[in-house]
């Protein structure tokens, strides 16, 4: 009999602990299915809401949007509006504004373009935010948004993908 309850015991042991691993098994495929999601993400959104810093600035383009279709644009470009978070890090005020920026695709730059673009005197230790409207070819949705300014020697750069507008 003591054969018996020892053999039923062990037999329980294995069956809780092959339980238990096949629930471990599951939580692994969970995270594992989390962290591909967070990875597209991530490319999906290439260095949007990646904090880059100069000498006196830290500067996040929070979100990027197109704001004019290539049909609404007479020359056949769109819109795209960048927001920017930036902080001046820095003991003076330093001004910013959305025409130190510029966006670069291949061997072409773009500059500011029309619409109520950012541009702000940021106080020492103080966030500002605002957005940058620029005019790039319809048919690009990934450029280098490069922060340089003409004033100083203050440079940063940014990978950047426009989402797809979901039809």
């Amino acid at each position: 009999m003591k054969k018996l309850t020892k053999i039923t015991n062990t037999a329980a042991i294995l069956t809780c602990s092959a339980l238990l691993l096949t629930g471990c098994g599951n939580t692994n495929d969970s995270s594992s299915q989390a962290a591909k999601q967070t990875e597209t993400t991530k490319k999906d959104q290439a260095d949007l809401n990646k904090m880059k810093t100069t000498k006196q600035l830290e500067i996040t383009p929070t979100k990027v949007s197109n704001e004019v279709s290539p049909e609404e644009n007479k020359k056949g470009n769109k819109i795209v509006k960048i927001h920017y978070k930036i902080k001046n890090k820095s003991d003076k005020d330093f001004t910013v504004a959305a025409n130190d920026f510029i966006i670069n695709i291949g061997e072409n730059y773009y500059y500011m373009g029309s619409g109520i673009n950012y541009a702000d005197a940021i106080k020492p230790g103080a966030t500002s935010e605002g957005d940058g409207y620029y005019e790039i070819p319809k048919d690009y949705n990934e450029f280098k948004l490069m922060y340089q300014p003409l004033s100083n020697k203050e440079r940063a750069a940014w990978d950047i993908i426009v989402p797809q507008d979901k039809k």
